[in-house]
């Protein structure tokens, strides 16, 4: 499935930050080597991901569906701010129809 995320300005997808408990009002960036200290997630994007199909050690394919917004993405939870919807329903609306 291909999901829609945030990214923030350290380029890091905005699920890698997260509260920490000796700083609560800041989401730091948790990626090694990362020193941004609080998120700020950019406009929505769509980023690709792939399967095996039904066999798990075959070649990885490219699996074009979309996470519909607040559903489980993997990693969490998908966004589901306006934005986020709007991009979804962008991407999967019928040809011919905005």
């Amino acid at each position: 499935m291909a999901v829609i995320v945030h990214r923030c300005t350290c380029t890091h997808l905005d699920n890698a930050h997260a509260a920490t408990k000796l700083d609560d009002d800041n989401r730091r960036c948790l990626m090694a080597g990362c020193g941004c200290r609080d998120a700020q997630p950019g406009a929505p994007e769509i980023i690709p991901t792939w399967s095996t199909g039904a066999n798990p050690f075959g070649p990885a394919l490219p699996n074009p569906d979309i996470v519909p917004p607040g559903k489980e993405a993997g990693f969490g939870r998908a966004c589901d701010c306006d934005d986020c919807q709007a991009l979804y329903r962008a991407e999967t609306a019928p040809a011919g129809v905005a």
